[in-house]
């Protein structure tokens, strides 16, 4: 049986045997796959993330005419969302290439020779698999190495040109570091008296393995000044243990910078990479602190970008078939999947971050079940 495939430009004779050219014809689809779905992903990479922009915009354009932010610096903080948005939109786009490419085959007709040469629907999927792979890990990269630091950037921008009339835009479950590399953590903040509660102060970096943490149950800012009531500095040995504790009924530190450096040190779970937050996570373990909410930030930053994998488990199967309405198919068991996932993904994250579920498994239960049906789907794959 002879064979072509247009992208490669090739007609290759297909033998109905094991052998060497079995396995170079194999090959060649491997590559044939693979390169037509990633052409079409990155296409679909810009469109979607496009869509994904429309509720941003409509904020940045409150900022530009109510808070009468530059233009330049609008525009900026757009182009420092992107890279976030594009890890969001990284595993829809995958299948939808990947849906939109099985479609074409089957349309016109280069399933039906691939699986009469002797090859099975399931060795067809590999591509799709090994593709799905490369996505999800190249989406952790960006998720880990870039949109760290342009969502960072973004909000500095937002703290100094939106919010810099009045007090500083404190936050809780947002660490604070002023200028002596002291961290600060509020658990609790009353909107109406800006009162903090169970705050967490330590300092990194010193040539102690452990740093001193205070805990104190109320804290204001004032003017300068942080305002500590009610409090215990605990301080631990190299080992970790606890070897010392002071109780303070108040107590203040010093904020001698300028109200620019306070907000370019402000970074929440969404602006740190994995290490930094995982690091952060431990020291408010030890002392004492709720992390539910910080431990399902934690564990999203991997789940999220692997739900590329799943997506395209489930999803690929579903679109090998015979009929010839593939192109529409493809689209919308995308949509399917995708709402159905990120309905899934909001109620377990509110479990973990409510502590009625463990964090990690709240942070990957959608893509445990994704992934489950879709194993069960590609081994239930016969064309036959």
């Amino acid at each position: 049986m002879r064979v072509y495939f247009p992208s490669e430009g090739k007609t290759v004779t297909i033998p109905l045997h094991e052998g060497w050219d079995g396995f170079l014809f194999v090959r060649l689809m491997d590559r044939y796959l693979m390169r037509e779905s990633t052409a079409g992903m990155f296409l679909w990479v810009g469109a979607v993330t496009i869509v994904m922009l429309v509720q941003i915009l409509f904020e940045l354009a409150e900022f530009f005419v109510n808070q009468k932010v530059p233009l330049l610096i609008t525009l900026e903080i757009l182009l420092l969302y992107i890279p976030a948005q594009m890890v969001m939109t990284f595993p829809i786009s995958a299948l939808l290439a990947a849906e939109l490419n099985v479609g074409r085959l089957c349309r016109d007709s280069e399933l039906i020779a691939i699986e009469a040469s002797g090859v099975s629907m399931k060795r067809v999927l590999w591509p799709y698999i090994l593709f799905s792979l490369l996505v999800a890990l190249g989406s952790f990269a960006l998720n880990d190495l870039v949109v760290p630091e342009t969502n960072h950037r973004a909000q500095v921008l937002i703290r100094q040109y939106v919010y810099k009339k009045g007090p500083p835009k404190i936050q809780q479950n947002v660490f604070f570091r002023d200028a002596e590399d002291r961290y600060f953590y509020v658990n609790e903040l009353d909107n109406e008296t800006w009162e903090m509660r169970k705050v967490i102060v330590y300092e990194l970096g010193k040539s102690r393995s452990f740093p001193d943490v205070i805990v104190a149950q109320r804290a204001r800012w004032l003017e300068d000044e942080w305002l500590l009531q009610d409090g215990v500095i605990s301080r631990y040995n190299e080992e970790g243990r606890l070897e010392e504790e002071i109780v303070f009924a108040e107590m203040t530190i010093d904020m001698k910078e300028e109200m620019k450096e306070f907000f370019e040190k402000q970074r929440s779970p969404e602006e740190m990479p994995s290490r930094e937050l995982r690091q952060q996570i431990a020291i408010l373990k030890q002392a004492g602190s709720k992390t539910e909410k910080l431990e399902v930030a934690y564990h999203l930053k991997y789940a999220l970008p692997f739900s590329a994998l799943v997506f395209i488990l489930m999803g690929v199967p579903l679109g090998i078939q015979k009929k010839k309405d593939g192109k529409a198919l493809g689209v919308i068991v995308t949509v399917i999947l995708a709402f159905t996932y990120y309905i899934l993904l909001s109620i377990f994250r509110s479990l973990g971050r409510g502590e009625i579920m463990v964090p990690w498994l709240a942070a990957w239960m959608p893509d445990f079940i994704f992934g489950a049906i879709g194993f069960v789907i590609y081994l239930l794959v016969d064309r036959k």
